[in-house]
């Protein structure tokens, strides 16, 4: 270990995952916004499937209401990449699961989920009540006042980026574009949808707190920047 990684706080493999991982998510939530899904529907009824973040084109797709009886639906340009990237993505969060059994700087579970634990709690307690004046103002506090909130936001969307993994390979394998969808990959669907929901609020979070830090000079990124 490096003087530089604990001065850091965080291991060069986990800046690089960091950097790689965050490109990773972006894209995908941004190509899983505009894509088209293909999916065949019952002629007598749409698919009752809400999507909480509904792609444009895929809303124009279900205007048009394709029965059941016309044949496979062809799989468009985006939602291959959707699959693939969802695909990197969770190998990616396996990669993440075995940093975590190290004992790298910032890569225990420890470290991302401190209100699991009592010390971590009280922690993270005694932060929100130092930080809440300067958070109505949009002042936040240095970052060495503010580890274990930072930490937590850092372990929820992993969490929630683990939860979209999971059901996102159980649709990869269960989506169908032969037949209307079943009622539990329906229901996968929907929960897939909330998590990116979830996901996409707690990344612009974590972004406007990146911004915030920076205008006030606390040169947050060069803690997590992969090449220093």
């Amino acid at each position: 270990m490096s003087v530089q990684d604990q001065d850091q706080g965080y291991a060069k493999p986990i800046r690089i995952f960091h950097s790689v991982f965050a490109c990773c998510i972006i894209v995908q939530l941004s190509i899983g916004e505009f894509m088209d899904v293909p999916e065949v529907h019952d002629e007598a009824k749409i698919s009752s499937l809400a999507w909480i973040t509904p792609a444009v084109a895929h809303e124009q797709h279900h205007d048009e209401a394709m029965p059941a009886t016309s044949g496979p639906v062809e799989e468009s340009l985006g939602f291959e990449v959707h699959e693939i990237l969802g695909l990197t993505i969770a190998v990616l969060l396996v990669i993440r699961i075995f940093l975590a059994m190290t004992s790298l700087p910032g890569a225990n579970w420890r470290y991302i989920f401190p209100w699991l634990f009592a010390s971590g709690r009280k922690q993270l307690s005694d932060e929100i009540k130092l930080q809440m004046a300067g958070w109505k103002t949009f002042k936040l506090a240095r970052p060495e006042d503010g580890e274990a909130v930072a930490r937590s936001t850092h372990g929820l969307i992993l969490l929630s980026a683990l939860v979209m993994g999971i059901t996102g390979t159980l649709l990869y394998f269960g989506w169908s574009t032969t037949a209307p969808q079943v009622g539990w990959v329906e229901m996968v669907a929907e929960i897939h949808e909330a998590v990116v929901g979830a996901l996409e609020a707690l990344l612009a979070v974590h972004i406007m707190a990146v911004i915030l830090h920076q205008r006030q000079g606390h040169q947050i990124i060069d803690r997590i920047k992969p090449m220093t």
